[in-house]
């Protein structure tokens, strides 16, 4: 009995050893999980139990210059599988398949997941929605995500661009000012079962994410509209590869139109070919041809080292120069600098232009904004290709003289054209007029900026009468004219550039035609170009009739009728003095007159200048555009040193 009770105790204190040891054993897991990795394992657990739902904001719309919408955003519903859920992977992925009309084989392969949570297709139709609704299966969801929907479908969709399915701006407008219109991200923190339900279903619900901001354009959907239709037809007509357009407003450089052939829509932009979406107007260069020769006219009539009435021979037509001959579509003898751009002569341009040096050439070049980015507000602008004068080969003054071995943009060039348009100033170009959130507060407003003063206010007008002479009889661009209306303008017919094996392709040109209307008041600057035109393929005869076709129609929606000279009789003056009015330069005679103030109202801003000038007043100039405004009112009493107060406003 002794020996049993003493074998009872040892066992005792043997299981209170091993009660004691796991005791402690359990004491020391719970210090370690409690206090030594407490806070990670607490981390690890909300992981599991609590998931941070992010909500897309809507994106603001992009509306044009008169408040038609161009891109908004709409709600649409996204279908998401719980693989897990799935009673029949099989099954459901051949009935998902065929209600969203996608491939069975490929969405078992997604649907063979460990994830816990599968995108299916995003931003269904309403009638894909319906055929997921009736198929009840379990595992099977929808989610409410906004949707990009472009009203006018193709309309200027290179340049207002897409956006991808997580609502992120890829193109265009969409891509460059992406930051305003996306808005910004709302999240919020739900906890969900060990199924990965959520349980706080309704605080996704409730929470409201603030929409983009709205971009408004300059653009101008009517004229857009005219423009991309006069283009197809044209292309297609003369069988072109491509073609494109870019309208401006010279004196504020606002873009009322950029157009490039071939389209696409950009509600469904993965159907079209990537290189569709590509804004030439800005991203490609290309040789300019005879375009190019205004810009030799310019630097050497600027300099002062030749006159529109100095003679040039230009060899009957062909011309032995720096190893190489130069040629001309036809035989001149002697001629002017304005009958040299009349007639386009490549002889005649590059004796002009011999006078220059080759650093003189190269700073007007430069002056005009080739060779480095207009600073337009869209992406993937090309700066074009210029080189360095001294690498220039002597035959290399010739040919650039008349477009060849430098490469511009279509935006480059119509720029520079619109600085002759304007009296001399380069404009920087912009297709956004202003970026307003939801609240109306304006986070960004462009107005006009003035780069440089390239060219004199003589000289501008000098060139403006040249060019003027193109588009007369016997012009290369007389089918650019237009009844009614005095046009100014050149056209281009530029071999095309062998990119691989260098040189010209045979046979491949790019026909061009830049200008300006009205040529004594400009409202727009328009640059049309076609790529490899086959039935034509000259400037004057492919280009032209497209710049007269969308000019005349851009002007009638303007509501501009035909220019014709003031009747207002204008004394004449002597001895000028200079007086700055904002960033024109009036020519302000000092001589008294007893009669009232004219009625400006109605004319140009240079119009009006110019007849203040001659009416010895000093002027101030609020605004931009056409004069709805002025103080004192026509008819009053003045006397030497009166100001006149114009107020100008887009028309």
């Amino acid at each position: 009995m002794k020996g049993s009770s003493k074998a009872i105790r040892s066992r005792l204190v043997l299981a209170g050893a091993v009660f004691l040891m796991m005791f402690l054993a359990v004491g020391l897991r719970a210090f370690q999980l409690q206090i030594i990795q407490g806070e990670k394992l607490k981390r690890l657990g909300e992981r599991q139990r609590l998931q941070e739902w992010t909500v897309l904001p809507k994106r603001g719309s992009i509306l044009d210059r008169n408040g038609e919408p161009l891109a908004i955003s709409l709600e649409a519903q996204s279908v998401y599988v719980r693989p897990r859920r799935l009673k029949d992977p099989e099954r459901a992925a051949a009935q998902l398949a065929k209600a969203l009309g996608m491939r069975q084989k490929q969405l078992r392969r997604r649907l063979k997941t460990e994830k816990p949570f599968v995108w299916v297709k995003r931003q269904v139709t309403p009638r894909e929605v319906q055929r997921v609704r009736a198929l009840r299966l379990a595992g099977v969801g929808m989610y409410y995500e906004p949707k990009r929907y472009y009203p006018h479908g193709r309309l200027a969709g290179q340049m207002i661009g897409f956006v991808g399915s997580d609502s992120q701006g890829l193109e265009g407008v969409e891509g460059y000012y992406d930051k305003f219109i996306r808005g910004e991200f709302g999240s919020l923190v739900v906890e969900q079962d060990a199924l990965g339900r959520k349980v706080m279903v309704q605080g996704v619900e409730r929470l409201e994410v603030p929409p983009g901001a709205d971009i408004h354009l300059t653009l101008d959907a009517s004229i857009q509209s005219l423009v991309e239709k006069q283009l197809e037809a044209t292309v297609t007509r003369f069988r072109a590869k491509a073609g494109t357009a870019v309208l401006v407003k010279p004196f504020t450089g606002e873009v009322l139109a950029m157009a490039n052939f071939p389209f696409f829509n950009p509600n469904s932009f993965t159907r079209f070919p990537s290189h569709r979406w590509r804004n030439r107007s800005v991203t490609d260069s290309f040789e300019p041809g005879s375009t190019f020769k205004i810009i030799g006219a310019a630097a050497a009539l600027d300099e002062g080292i030749v006159g529109k009435e100095d003679l040039f021979y230009c060899e009957l037509g062909r011309y032995s120069y720096g190893g190489r001959v130069i040629r001309d579509e036809k035989k001149h003898g002697w001629l002017t600098l304005d009958k040299i751009m009349k007639y386009s002569s490549n002889i005649g341009l590059t004796k002009v232009v011999e006078k220059l040096t080759k650093d003189r050439y190269f700073k007007y070049i430069q002056k005009f904004g080739f060779g480095q980015p207009t600073g337009i507000d869209l992406p993937g602008e090309a700066k074009g290709l210029v080189r360095s004068p001294s690498r220039w080969t002597r035959v290399d003054l010739a040919a650039h003289a008349f477009g060849q071995g430098i490469a511009v943009t279509p935006v480059q060039l119509v720029m520079a054209y619109a600085a002759i348009a304007n009296g001399g100033f380069l404009m920087r170009p912009y297709v956004v007029r202003r970026v307003v959130d939801s609240e109306g507060k304006v986070l960004v407003e462009h107005e006009s900026h003035v780069v440089r003063r390239v060219i004199s206010e003589k000289t501008a007008r000098e060139l403006t009468s040249i060019l003027t002479g193109v588009v007369s009889d016997g012009g290369t661009g007389v089918r650019a004219g237009m009844e009614g209306f005095q046009v100014a303008g050149k056209t281009g017919t530029a071999q095309k550039a062998d990119l691989i094996n260098g040189g010209y392709l045979p046979e491949k040109r790019i026909a061009s035609f830049v200008g300006f209307v009205p040529a004594e008041d400009p409202r727009m600057v328009l640059l049309v170009l076609l790529d490899e035109p086959e039935v034509s393929v000259y400037g004057g005869v492919v280009a032209a009739p497209l710049f007269r076709a969308i000019a005349r129609g851009t002007l009638r929606h303007l509501g501009i009728g035909p220019q014709w000279r003031a009747t207002m009789p204008l004394p004449v003056v002597s001895r000028p003095k200079m007086v700055r009015v904002e960033d024109e330069t009036a020519a302000v005679p000092r001589r008294k007159r007893a009669f009232g103030f004219p009625n400006f109202q109605g004319l140009s801003m240079r119009e009006a200048v110019t007849r203040a000038s001659a009416l010895m007043l000093k002027v101030t100039v609020r605004g931009h555009g056409y004069v709805v405004g002025q103080s004192p009112a026509p008819g009053s009493g003045w006397r030497h040193g009166s100001t006149l107060t114009l107020t100008l406003k887009d028309g």
